[in-house]
């Protein structure tokens, strides 16, 4: 079985950096990293001007207190403590294929996403910065690399580009978050991993759950290109996206369709929730 379908990556860009972009907001809200002196209690500063994204206008700026460590930006809520992120959501893709996400914004590709919501890309990246989640490509991207940048990639890591008399090594990778999604049917509450409602076409079955990536989008012109585009959960490679797979056979994009057995009905209300992923504790010897 194939899902058929053919895209290429958009080439690599520049700009500001996304901490800087999620910084600059946070500092117009008067609103600093949870857990670094920031006192949310305190009425925020008047937001900073914000260019109107194509998403769907001006986005709302102003973190509130929910709890006693929760929080609301938007649409998404989060917990400090837990680190865990909650978003609504709604199944938009139940059958077939190709699926290129799991998740995007309701303007963005819909079309080859398995959920949409209404919440900003944008507000999703400030949450995962407040959280102090970081982000990283790694080498996931280089296969779409020609050959000759590919290798050039490879020399600069042998180099000691900060100057602290030490090879670079690799480029830091995101960190890993799961992905959960609950909803509730018959008066009865449900929470599976999200990967499970992706059908893996090399094996038919269900996608296995592991971790995703925080690769973090990109910023050019002072744009976030995943609030532009709307991209948040990939299941095929993008770099625009906020999170991507380290699996094998994140770079097929006729690998992955949706999976209709397990997959509620389209327009079933479900909340996507990240959780940090919990670390093996090491045994003493």
């Amino acid at each position: 079985m194939i899902f058929p379908r053919s895209r290429s990556l958009p080439a690599h860009r520049t700009g500001l950096s996304a901490f800087a972009l999620a910084a600059a907001i946070c500092m117009g809200l008067g609103f600093a990293p949870l857990g670094v002196g920031a006192d949310p209690d305190k009425k925020p500063a008047a937001p900073a001007s914000t260019a109107e994204s194509p998403v769907s206008g001006k986005p709302e700026t102003r973190v509130t207190k929910t709890g006693e460590h929760s929080y609301r930006l938007g649409k998404i809520s989060f917990d400090a403590k837990a680190r865990e992120i909650r978003m609504p959501a709604v199944v938009n893709f139940r059958e077939g294929g190709p699926v290129e996400y799991l998740l995007v914004h309701e303007n963005g590709k819909v079309h080859e996403s398995i959920l949409s919501t209404s919440a900003r890309p944008l507000h999703l990246q400030i949450v995962l910065k407040l959280l102090r989640y970081g982000t990283g490509e790694g080498t996931l991207f280089d296969t779409f690399l020609p050959e000759e940048e590919q290798r050039r990639k490879i020399e600069r890591r042998n180099l000691d580009v900060d100057g602290d008399g030490k090879a670079d090594g690799k480029v830091k990778l995101g960190d890993s978050l799961t992905v959960s999604v609950a909803w509730k049917k018959d008066g009865k509450d449900h929470e599976r991993p999200l990967a499970e409602w992706v059908l893996d076409a090399e094996t038919n079955q269900a996608m296995t759950d592991e971790p995703w990536i925080l690769t973090g989008s990109i910023v050019e012109n002072g744009e976030f290109l995943a609030e532009i585009e709307g991209s948040i959960i990939a299941v095929y490679l993008d770099q625009l996206a906020l999170f991507n797979m380290s699996r094998k056979g994140a770079d097929n994009d006729e690998r992955w369709g949706a999976n209709a057995d397990l997959t509620p009905e389209i327009g079933q209300k479900v909340t996507v929730i990240f959780r940090s992923v919990k670390k093996k504790k090491k045994r003493k010897k």
